[in-house]
């Protein structure tokens, strides 16, 4: 790997490498790779394809991401016309993913937590969510809180969906009981899991219940 640039955040490195075998370009968080694109700018993580193609098939025309990263699934999704909000908690995020993955400008990114940031979005904004902010081994306070996901809930339309990467130190972990148990008493129901995608990440797809607020 030949490191092409590193920024020391709040919540830790940041980097972006470039791949010596096929030239690919990775943004890493933390020795956590969240984004990989290749030479002409085509993401390479398969559990990215999967989200948003899940999204896309079930129509959804705004969405959230939480975790924005190297950009790679906000980018698919703007392409494909969804009106894209993407958050993110490290400044550097943004004018990384355009220099170095190809991002486009317009894409609104907000520099905050993703657990602070639903608690005081607008009601019913969006119909669909990506959840993807683990970026190490540990498991986000936030995905283990009940408030968390009723947040997310409140943000959604009625039915709206969210589709969460799940990392294989999440599903194989300690806190896969408790992740799931906030994630039901947050107001979500129909919950689907993928099997394993690339390097053993899943897509969890759920959706807001009827009775959520």
């Amino acid at each position: 790997m030949i490191p092409l640039r590193s920024v020391q955040t709040a919540g830790g490195e940041v980097a972006v490498i470039l791949r010596r075998s096929d030239r690919a370009v990775g943004y890493v968080k933390d020795g956590v790779l969240q984004t990989l694109i290749d030479a002409r700018g085509h993401n390479l993580a398969p559990h990215v394809n999967a989200a948003v193609d899940v999204l896309l098939q079930e129509k959804v025309r705004q969405a959230l991401v939480l975790g924005y990263g190297g950009g790679a699934a906000s980018t698919m999704l703007h392409r494909a016309g969804v009106d894209v909000f993407a958050v993110d908690c490290d400044p550097c995020a943004k004018p990384l993913a355009q220099l170095f993955f190809r991002a486009p400008p317009c894409l609104d990114v907000v520099v905050s937590d993703a657990a602070a940031y639903v608690e005081w979005a607008a009601a019913t904004s969006f119909d669909g969510v990506l959840i993807d902010f683990q970026d190490s081994i540990e498991t986000p306070k936030a995905y283990l809180s009940q408030s968390f996901w009723r947040a997310v809930a409140r943000v959604l339309r009625p039915r709206g969906m969210a589709v969460v990467n799940v990392t294989p130190w999440l599903h194989g972990g300690p806190d896969w009981r408790t992740f799931q148990g906030a994630l039901g008493l947050g107001g979500f129901d129909a919950v689907a899991l993928s099997d394993e995608h690339g390097a053993g990440n899943r897509i969890l797809v759920t959706v807001r219940g009827a009775a959520a607020t």
